[in-house]
């Protein structure tokens, strides 16, 4: 990830996130990490400075979750970018892709917007608490909510990042042979993410992320459905899960601190994608 806060500190640690997104999202442990970090200029004392506390900090998210940093490479360039590769152990059966089953909840753990509010904050048009809870939300570990998920039966889930949201959902529908119905109501999203998408603003990424799913999706115009594209950093988790499941499931992730919701349901028929407001 390219650095996009001065606090290197907390770019590590929401780039530790970024990197278990996909070992929480199959049920599994993560074991070990190796560290990728590219310094920007900086003197030698600054640089040992800056290390030990990326390494700190990054330790400090993969630490409680099982996992060792066992090595990486460093080197200088232009900008900061960190990055993690991390193993992980599934002790029990893998959560794939492939398990979503018609009549089945959907439940996302993070709020979306993670892309708009960069982009924005890039061109100095987001405002300081929206820019703050949205380092807050990606800082956030999903480990706990991956358990959750776990035990209460998720037959699929997936880590919502780059794809966006809209990406990573076809995406499981298509590896389960279903189709889903999203309620835009129902998203979760980040201070200021709509007001700033029904502005015109949005991700360098999010244009190519629609464009990749054309003739995947059926959704009316507007600022939540755009946000559908939205590419995120460290975001949620997606689940599917039984619907008899999906209130108790709610309430427990609730009750750990997570910021869930139900946001749809899937349905039979081909891989398809239909968004209502």
């Amino acid at each position: 990830l390219r650095a996009f806060t001065e606090d290197f500190g907390l770019m590590a640690r929401i780039a530790a996130i970024h990197a278990l997104g996909d070992i929480w999202a199959m049920g599994a442990r993560p074991q070990a990490a190796l560290a990728q970090i590219i310094l920007p200029p900086m003197s030698a004392a600054l640089q040992a400075a800056t290390l030990a506390e990326i390494m700190a900090e990054a330790a400090a998210i993969l630490g409680p979750e099982g996992a060792d940093m066992v090595g990486g490479h460093t080197s200088s360039g232009a900008e900061m970018t960190l990055g993690f590769t991390i193993t992980g152990l599934a002790e029990g059966p893998v959560i794939g892709q492939s398990g979503a089953r018609p009549g089945d909840a959907l439940i996302l753990t993070k709020p979306l917007g993670t892309g708009v509010i960069l982009a924005a904050e890039m061109a100095r048009a987001a405002s300081g608490p929206d820019v703050a809870a949205a380092l807050a939300a990606m800082a956030r570990p999903q480990g706990t909510a991956a358990r959750i998920l776990a035990a209460a039966g998720a037959g699929a889930m997936t880590d919502v990042t780059g794809f966006g949201l809209a990406g990573h959902l076809v995406g499981l529908l298509q590896s389960s042979r279903v189709a889903a119905r999203l309620d835009l109501a129902a998203l979760p999203l980040l201070p200021g993410a709509e007001a700033l998408a029904g502005a015109g603003r949005h991700s360098t990424l999010a244009p190519s992320n629609r464009a990749a799913l054309a003739g995947a999706l059926t959704i009316p115009a507007g600022a939540r459905a755009d946000l559908l594209f939205d590419p995120q950093t460290a975001g949620g988790l997606l689940a599917a899960l039984p619907a008899d499941r999906a209130a108790a499931t709610l309430a427990a992730l609730g009750a750990a601190g997570e910021a869930a919701a139900i946001i749809g349901r899937i349905t039979e028929g081909p891989p398809h994608l239909t968004a209502t407001a």
